[in-house]
């Protein structure tokens, strides 16, 4: 093997480990890309620009800080970026295109019955909170058993005032509803304001901590809301739900783009 042949296979393999570093560094970015994890890993890639620097110019004291710091890097990146590394280790799992058309008929029967119902809630004032399960699964938050095949009259039954499930939030996969009167996480975050109910502060909880899309109807104004990505937005029309679920349904991961939060649960 000629010395040029080496030197163009080496050209090629450094090319390579470059590329891949760049996609994996890519994804990462898009993966945190308008969540608070960005900003954590901009703060990561900062410290870890200073220690090279450091280095170069002779900074020993910041240096050995540095060096002991990053020693701890990998365990640090772990406990901040557990939710994101669960999701992303959860994604791997996902169905085989096989089934797209399957997932996509049953989303099309949970949009439309889900829609159908929170209408006619909202319109009684009825309190609802409505999980639908995409990749994660849910079964991990308590409830009563159900498993009925999806329809409006049947979200509608549980969310009657006299219903005993009707304090809870139910359970949604693909045409299903597997459980009701389930409790979920609800969120502690102080910028949320007093205004916002429990149910609200669930929703946002639960679609933070998985990747399910999570419908609310308030029972003090009879308005409704969507949770995804851990960010709430108000349904301003019924008629809106919708194309929001049919857009949250259908991406990949859900919605983390930042929408205005209702004045009043």
């Amino acid at each position: 093997m000629t010395d040029s042949t080496i030197q163009n296979f080496r050209f090629f393999s450094d090319s390579l480990d470059i590329l891949i570093v760049a996609i994996i560094f890519f994804y990462i970015l898009k993966a945190v890309e308008g969540t608070r994890s960005s900003q954590i890993l901009v703060g990561l890639v900062a410290m870890v620009v200073l220690y090279f620097a450091s280095r170069k110019w002779g900074f020993f004291t910041l240096n050995w800080v540095l060096t002991h710091f990053l020693g701890f890097v990998i365990l640090i990146v772990i406990i901040l970026f557990q939710d994101d590394i669960r999701r992303g280790l959860a994604n791997i799992g996902k169905k085989p295109l096989l089934f797209s058309f399957a997932k996509q008929s049953a989303n099309e029967t949970v949009i439309e019955e889900v829609a159908d119902a929170c209408s006619f809630l909202s319109s009684k004032k009825m309190g609802a909170l409505i999980a639908i399960e995409r990749q994660e699964s849910l079964r991990m938050f308590p409830g009563r058993p159900i498993n009925a095949s999806l329809s409006s009259e049947m979200i509608i039954s549980i969310f009657n005032p006299a219903s005993p499930l009707h304090d809870g939030g139910v359970i949604i996969k693909d045409d299903v509803i597997l459980s009701a009167g389930s409790f979920f996480p609800i969120s502690t975050d102080l910028e949320l304001g007093t205004e916002i109910g429990t149910r609200h502060r669930a929703a946002i909880a639960l679609s933070s901590e998985t990747d399910a899309v999570v419908v609310v109807v308030s029972e003090e104004t009879g308005k409704i809301s969507l949770a995804a990505g851990g960010e709430l937005k108000r349904i301003t029309d019924e008629k809106l739900l919708r194309p929001a679920l049919v857009s949250e349904l259908s991406a990949e991961s859900p919605s983390t783009v930042k929408t205005s939060q209702p004045g009043k649960a």
